[in-house]
């Protein structure tokens, strides 16, 4: 065999150690800067879900609102809410109310989606709960609202919204013109 042909196979034999260390210690710098930004996009887009999700079913309660039905939907100091319908029960005469869970959001729900999410009602430079009864008339407006920005934070990520009167949304209202 000529020396030629000896190195060549020793070129084309693998990795030394230095190189593989090298390489595993790159990984590990690129890991520990990779996995933040991704958890913080990761809380990110489960805060905008909930928001997406609120919009929604603040839809569905002006449309069936609009539709002659009384529409109650109650929000929690936890940031989960509940809808309810008042109805009327032509056998005994008397009102009640119907729960709507598909228009809903639970605690265990949104603590399911988003693990240790809170929500705060930012009014003013003030902040309180974010438990109230908003009631959607058959024009499609909302009464019981205290006025505010609706603030759903979780780790360093935030998300909010505001709900006016007219019953429309607007999200991120500090960038709203």
């Amino acid at each position: 065999m000529r020396c030629n042909d000896l190195r060549t196979a020793r070129a084309q034999s693998g990795f030394t150690l230095l190189e593989l260390l090298l390489t595993v210690v790159v990984m590990g710098v690129l890991l520990a800067v990779a996995i933040p930004s991704f958890q913080s996009i990761v809380q990110g887009q489960h805060n905008t879900d909930i928001t997406t999700q609120f919009a929604q079913d603040l839809a569905w309660a002006q449309g069936t609102a609009l539709s002659g039905q009384t529409v109650v939907m109650t929000i929690n100091a936890d940031g989960s809410w509940g809808m309810t319908e008042r109805t009327y029960d032509k056998t005994t005469g008397t009102f009640g109310t119907m729960a709507f869970p598909g228009h809903s959001m639970t605690s265990a729900q949104l603590q399911a989606d988003d693990p240790g999410v809170s929500c705060a009602l930012v009014t003013g430079s003030a902040s309180q709960s974010c438990q109230q009864t908003l009631s959607f008339t058959s024009i499609g407006t909302v009464t019981g609202l205290t006025p505010g920005v609706f603030q759903y934070t979780s780790g360093t990520s935030k998300s909010s919204f505001q709900v006016f009167a007219s019953g429309t949304l607007v999200p991120n209202p500090s960038y709203a013109s």
